[in-house]
């Protein structure tokens, strides 16, 4: 996790403010987000593009997320908050939070300033919505006479009644869309502050009413992660840490086996059903994945081999066909990107 970027302030009150980024590379992506820590690797290969359309209202963030590329995403939302992920619905794949899948009928919960893992899958769209804890309690206790808690627990996937989830979506795209057609990049064109507070009340509460009705219809019976699933997760957790540790050294598979006590079928099935990949190609996607943001941060005055090495590459001509394959492009041009 990256926790060195800089994060940018909520708007103040009866301020909302809107904006759309995009991005040729998946932590630059990941760093549009506002106040989130992200750090994304990049699984799939071919050229990266992404977009974020992004609106901040007084106690809520709203926004859709767009990748092509398959990504294994380390995130974080800001402190004291909820983040609610609603998959787009033209997904072809599911994505997954800390190991669980997002079916098509479900949501993702995380609480703010606590890190988990999404994975998702190649050309995905994304809704997310962070609100601030204490707001989403005063509300439902307002409206529902309920407690947050009491409705979420500590699931990260919550199973949801699909017409629900399909008018959160509807809300949320009308919300955005009206954000960019009324807010220039300081905030929503109005004639006077009065106009703006209440512009800017009406959207959230309009985010709020359509997110609780999809909440209060909640499927208690979702399915639970399995232990085998869990265990699994672990284990991948391990060795991705035993690997950032010893990034230099040139670990394969059999070596993965031998240091944790797995048979090589045992290593397919945790990274089969945790990462959806082999543990060859997962190794070698998060070493590329280091070599790319070492080489966009500039790296010192090393070179492109010297970075190469560091993550145990040590065939540069290999080393420089699979950087390609995975990013559309040479190591040298994200060296001169980063540095400039």
């Amino acid at each position: 996790m990256n926790t060195t970027r800089a994060t940018r302030d909520i708007p103040p009150a009866a301020l909302a403010t809107f904006r759309v980024t995009a991005a040729r590379d998946a932590d630059e992506h990941a760093a549009n987000l506002s106040r989130w820590n992200q750090t994304y690797d990049q699984l799939s290969p071919g050229a990266f593009a992404g977009e974020v359309r992004e609106l901040w209202l007084p106690h809520a963030q709203v926004f859709v997320e767009r990748t092509n590329r398959s990504l294994r995403q380390s995130c974080m939302a800001w402190p004291d908050a909820i983040w609610f992920g609603v998959p787009l619905p033209s997904a072809q794949a599911p994505a997954t939070v800390g190991g669980t899948a997002i079916a098509h009928t479900d949501i993702a919960v995380r609480p703010g300033g606590t890190e988990f893992e999404l994975r998702t899958p190649e050309d995905f769209g994304i809704f997310g919505i962070v609100v601030r804890a204490e707001e989403l309690a005063r509300y439902m206790d307002e409206v529902e006479h309920r407690d947050p808690a009491s409705v979420l627990g500590q699931r990260a996937v919550l199973s949801v009644q699909p017409w629900a989830r399909a008018r959160l979506c509807r809300a949320l795209l009308e919300i955005l869309s009206e954000a960019a057609r009324h807010a220039p990049p300081d905030g929503i064109a109005t004639a006077d502050a009065s106009e703006a507070a209440q512009a800017c009340g009406d959207l959230q509460e309009r985010l709020l009413g359509s997110l609780v009705t999809l909440l209060m219809a909640a499927n208690d019976s979702a399915a639970r992660p399995t232990i085998t699933h869990i265990n699994r997760q672990r284990t991948v957790q391990r060795i991705r840490d035993y690997l950032l540790a010893h990034a230099a050294d040139p670990i394969a598979v059999p070596d993965l086996c031998r240091h944790f006590h797995l048979s090589r079928r045992a290593l397919q099935y945790c990274f089969e059903d945790v990462a959806g990949m082999s543990p060859a190609a997962y190794l070698r996607a998060l070493r590329l994945n280091g070599v790319r943001r070492d080489l966009r941060a500039g790296a010192g005055q090393r070179t492109v081999s010297d970075v190469a090495a560091a993550w145990g590459f040590h065939h540069l001509s290999q080393f420089a066909q699979d950087y390609r394959r995975m990013f559309g492009e040479l190591p040298s041009a994200a060296l001169r990107g980063g540095a400039n």
